[in-house]
């Protein structure tokens, strides 16, 4: 049996097909909670905390909840605005400089009298695959020895 191409690219999508697709797994996430409620309802009432749904469903507690959440959500807009603001104004103050320097790059000469090796060795490292390095202590101090993996 060949073997089936699954291609997802979602910037082929269209806006209302995100919608309908976002909307219909949050409704299908909200009847799975439904659902679970009665069973939340039983471990809360193991727990101890037995008369949850006359409090919060059938004495209105429920409204104060939704105050708390409007105020909750309030102090993350007002924090959002704020590192936004913060945001843009590092973007206006430093975002236009560009203070990064690189070294320019370093020749084979160059590096060949910094390892202290021939020219030829340093191209031969250049074109290996892998390279191993090893340090020998001998007469002249410690230098390093490489050794190609090919």
């Amino acid at each position: 049996m060949p073997e089936i191409e699954i291609r997802d690219n979602p910037k082929f999508r269209s806006f209302l097909r995100n919608i309908t697709e976002t909307s219909f797994t949050g409704i299908m996430w909200g009847v799975w909670l439904y659902l679970l409620f009665p069973l939340v309802n039983i471990v809360l009432w193991l727990l101890g905390i037995k008369n949850f749904h006359l409090r919060i469903i059938e004495e209105v507690g429920y409204k104060e909840l939704i105050a708390l959440i409007e105020k909750i959500g309030l102090t993350v807009v007002a924090v959002f605005l704020v590192l936004r603001l913060w945001g843009y104004y590092n973007y206006r103050r430093f975002g236009m400089k560009n203070r990064r320097s690189s070294s320019p790059a370093a020749h084979d000469y160059q590096m060949a009298r910094h390892f202290n090796m021939p020219f030829d060795d340093i191209k031969k490292l250049q074109s290996e695959k892998e390279i191993s390095w090893k340090t020998v202590d001998d007469d002249q101090g410690i230098s390093p020895v490489w050794q190609s993996k090919r």
